[in-house]
């Protein structure tokens, strides 16, 4: 080889070694994105369960809100008992409250309300100037998967359509008064025991 000069076999496998190495830096972050948006949407669905079944709601009295006048106040729905007769006024975690329920569920029918629920759980928002809205819905079933009905109406299936997008779920064990609960699988003492599921995707 004269000096200064680059064999042919050394300049193909030059090529070669980085054609292939933009090749892989191209692809890898793809391969990372659907870990990192189901990190995302699972994190968000824990958020929105944990905050419906253990929190009364902001404010204390947020179940006033209704279709008429959910664009005008500031909220976010919380469904568990507060008993106000308790010292502190002890919340009783994943003891639900029907009222606060049936609140949540009409909010969640109405297309408007729905937007300022998600809004106030923080699933709708801009982020350096990109809107990201999630997707959403909960539902009340027994354990076997059942909805729970009321009325023969199901207490709580509202929401968002799933556009068939990835989607993640999650259950919280809850139990409720069961004299609101026509078809309840699993009763101990005078409560049904059931499970939320929310479900979130992008």
């Amino acid at each position: 080889m004269d000096e200064g000069k680059l064999s042919l076999d050394l300049l193909i496998g030059l090529s070669i070694f980085l054609f292939t190495f933009i090749f892989v830096a191209n692809f890898l972050p793809g391969v990372f994105a659907d870990v990192r948006n189901e990190i995302n949407l699972a994190h968000q669905a824990y958020r929105i369960a944990a905050l419906l079944v253990e929190d009364p709601g902001y404010p204390s009295e947020w179940e006033s809100i209704d279709v008429t006048n959910c664009t005008n106040a500031e909220f976010r729905p919380g469904l568990i008992v507060l008993n106000i007769d308790a010292p502190s006024n002890k919340k009783e975690y994943n003891h639900l409250d029907f009222n606060k329920i049936q609140k949540f569920a009409e909010l969640m029918a109405n297309n408007v309300c729905r937007s300022e629920v998600k809004k106030y759980f923080g699933l709708d928002l801009t982020i350096f100037g990109s809107h990201i809205s999630y997707g959403l819905n909960a539902s009340l079933k027994n354990l076997n998967g059942s909805l729970l009905l009321n009325n023969s109406q199901p207490i709580l299936n509202h929401g968002d359509l799933s556009s068939g997008a990835q989607l993640m779920k999650f259950e919280r064990i809850v139990y409720i008064d069961h004299s609101f609960v026509d078809n309840c699988e699993l009763l101990i003492g005078d409560r049904c025991v059931a499970k939320l599921e929310v479900r979130v995707w992008i």
